[in-house]
């Protein structure tokens, strides 16, 4: 128990240290928001879906403190940070058609729920070309993040030992 708190802890520790760097290098910001959500996968890999939930409230409500960017915290909370569990309920036994597809749909419905409160606050523009680039983005990004997934399954996860 002691060692799944401790990691716990450190997977947010890092969580938020890349939370921070959203902060303090302008550039480069979803790359960092990016990487910022794959701790999350982690969890659920290690200890299930319901710590996972556990783990993003805490990453949100910390994100929340540290993060001087409302609208990236807005954008951490409603896209990378819960993409991990997201990931995990869209990839149950389906064929991977239906996956996409699937997560297409969450990232669409996200981003407009970003861009209706956003809006307010930013200029967003919204054309045909901006939203062909996004899901291309998208499929790179779930691409990249299931190629983590598989490298922390195979390499990670047997270095470091976690008891579960």
């Amino acid at each position: 128990m002691s060692k799944k708190v401790a990691y716990g802890g450190i997977l947010l520790s890092l969580n938020a240290i890349l939370l921070i760097l959203v902060n303090v290098i302008p550039v480069n910001t979803l790359f960092i928001l990016a990487l910022s959500s794959l701790p999350i996968s982690i969890i659920i890999m290690e200890w299930g879906p319901l710590n996972g939930v556990t783990f993003y409230i805490a990453s949100v409500i910390l994100g929340f403190i540290i993060m001087t960017s409302k609208t990236q915290w807005l954008m951490y909370t409603f896209t990378f940070g819960i993409y991990g569990f997201i990931k995990y309920i869209i990839e149950k036994d389906r064929p991977i058609l239906v996956e996409y597809i699937l997560k297409l749909i969450f990232a669409n419905m996200a981003a407009m729920i970003l861009y209706f409160i956003v809006r307010e606050f930013i200029y967003v523009p919204i054309n045909i070309i901006s939203i062909v680039t996004f899901e291309i983005i998208f499929v790179v990004y779930d691409y990249m993040y299931s190629r983590f997934i598989d490298y922390y399954n195979l390499k990670i996860k047997n270095i470091i030992k976690i008891n579960k």
